[in-house]
C-alpha cells in the first residue's frame, strides 16, 4: 500500500469517526433535555396529585417523546417545560450533518479518484513519449523510476528491454563487421591459390615438355587440394559460430583421440624427420565428442608440426579429480611474444607463421575445446619451443 492510499484512507476514517461522534453528542445532549424535563414533569405532576404516580411513571413519559395533550389535562403546558424538545427539529438537525459528513466523505472520495486519474493519465503520457522517442531512435532516455507502485514497475521493465533491445542492435552491428571483415579475409585467401592456378593454367597452355606439364599439374592440384581445405575448415568454423553443432558427449579413451589425430598427419612428420612421442594412459578416458575432439588436436599438432624444422613433438596425458589434461608440445621456433596473445585470432599469422597457414586451425580448435567446457592456454620461448595445454573440465 503506497502512502497516497494511507492519506486516503486515514482521512475517509477520521470522516466516519466524526460522523459517529456528532451522532453520538447529539444523542446524549437529546437525552439530557429529556431527563431534564422528565424531573420536572414528575416532580410538579406529583405535588398535586400524588395519587397519580404511577400513572405518570407508565404512560405520561416515555424516553425520546412526550405526550404535550395528556401533560395539559394535569396543568403542565409546554410553555411551563424548561427545555422543548421537537422531533423533528431534532431530525432534521441529525440528518443535515449526516449530510454533511456524507458530502465531504463523497468529495475526498471524488478528489482521489480524479487525483489517481491525472496521475495516471500523465505516466501513460511520459510512457507513450517514451515508446515514441525509442522508435524514433531516441535511446539516451531513461524511464526508470524508484518510487513504488505498478507504473514504476512497469516504467523499469521497459527501460530493461530497451536496454535488452540496444544491447542485440549493437550485436547485430558488430555481427555485421564481424562478417564483412571475415568475407574479406575469406577472399583473400582463396584470391591467393586461385591467382596461381590462373597462372599455371595460362603455362599449361604452352607447348612444354612432358615433365614440365606433369610438375605444373602437380602444383595445380596442390592449390586445388589448398582451397578445398580452406573451404572445408570455414563451413565447420560457420557451424561453430551459428550454433548449430550439436556435440556427442561420450565415453571416449584419450589415447584413441590422439592417435587417430596423429594419423592424418604421420607420414608428414615422418619425412620431415620429426621424433613424435607420446605418454598417455591405455586406461584414461574422458566424455567427449570423438569427432570434434580430433579436429581440434589435429590442427594443434598440425600447428606444431609446421614451427618445428628439427627436434621433437611431445603429446602427454594425465587426470586428476578436476579435470583430464593434454599437453602438446614441440622444439621448433617458438611464438614472438607481440604474437603469442593473437594466436586464437581467425586468420592471424606472425611473423613465425608459415607460409601455408592460413590462419583458422588455432581458432578452430579453441572453439572446439570451449564448447566441451574445456580450456586451452599456450606458453612458448623462441628458439626453444611451444607448449599447448588443455585441460577438459569434468564438472
Amino acid at each position: 500500500m503506497n502512502r497516497k492510499t494511507i492519506i486516503f484512507v486515514a482521512i475517509l476514517c477520521f470522516l466516519l469517526l466524526t460522523s459517529v461522534g456528532i451522532n453520538y453528542t447529539l444523542y446524549h445532549k437529546t437525552l439530557d433535555l429529556l431527563l431534564q424535563n422528565d424531573a420536572y414533569i414528575v416532580t410538579n405532576i406529583l405535588e398535586h396529585h400524588p395519587e397519580l404516580e404511577s400513572e405518570v411513571m407508565d404512560s405520561v413519559l416515555d424516553s425520546f417523546q412526550i405526550d404535550y395533550d395528556k401533560l395539559e389535562s394535569y396543568g403542565i403546558t409546554k410553555e411551563m417545560l424548561p427545555y422543548l424538545i421537537e422531533d423533528d427539529s431534532l431530525k432534521n438537525e441529525m440528518i443535515t450533518w449526516n449530510a454533511v459528513v456524507l458530502l465531504l466523505i463523497l468529495g475526498v472520495i471524488l478528489g482521489y479518484a480524479l487525483h489517481n486519474y491525472w496521475i495516471r493519465h500523465r505516466k501513460l503520457k511520459e510512457i507513450d513519449h517514451y515508446m515514441s522517442e525509442i522508435l524514433r531512435g531516441n535511446e539516451s532516455l531513461d524511464i526508470r523510476d524508484y518510487e513504488e507502485g505498478d507504473y514504476s514497475k512497469l516504467k523499469n521493465d521497459i527501460y530493461k528491454v530497451t536496454i535488452k533491445l540496444r544491447e542485440a542492435k549493437d550485436a547485430s552491428q558488430q555481427s555485421k563487421k564481424e562478417l564483412q571483415h571475415t568475407l574479406q579475409d575469406i577472399s583473400h585467401q582463396l584470391k591467393t591459390p586461385l591467382t596461381s592456378m590462373n597462372v599455371l593454367n595460362e603455362l599449361l597452355e604452352k607447348d612444354l615438355p612432358k615433365e614440365k606439364r606433369k610438375e605444373l599439374c602437380a602444383k595445380n592440384r596442390d592449390q586445388l587440394d589448398r582451397i578445398e581445405w580452406l573451404v572445408t575448415s570455414l563451413l565447420k568454423i560457420s557451424m561453430l559460430d551459428s550454433g548449430t553443432v550439436t556435440l556427442k558427449k561420450e565415453k571416449v579413451l584419450v589415447k584413441d583421440l590422439v592417435l587417430d589425430a596423429v594419423k592424418t598427419i604421420q607420414i608428414p612428420i615422418e619425412l620431415k624427420g620429426l621424433e613424435l612421442k607420446m605418454e598417455i594412459p591405455d586406461k584414461l578416458t574422458a566424455k567427449l565428442d570423438h569427432n570434434w575432439t580430433v579436429e581440434a588436436l589435429l590442427n594443434i599438432i598440425k600447428n606444431a608440426y609446421e614451427h618445428t624444422e628439427k627436434g621433437t613433438i611431445t603429446i602427454t596425458a594425465t587426470d586428476n579429480p578436476i579435470y583430464t589434461q593434454i599437453v602438446i608440445s614441440d622444439t621448433g621456433c617458438g611464438i614472438p611474444e607481440n604474437d603469442i596473445h593473437h594466436i586464437f585470432e581467425r586468420f592471424y599469422r606472425g611473423k613465425s607463421t608459415s607460409k601455408e597457414s592460413i590462419g583458422i586451425g588455432l581458432n578452430m580448435s579453441k572453439k572446439i575445446i570451449n564448447l566441451e567446457q574445456g580450456d586451452i592456454s599456450v606458453s612458448s620461448k623462441q628458439g626453444e619451443g611451444t607448449t599447448f595445454t588443455i585441460q577438459f573440465y569434468k564438472n
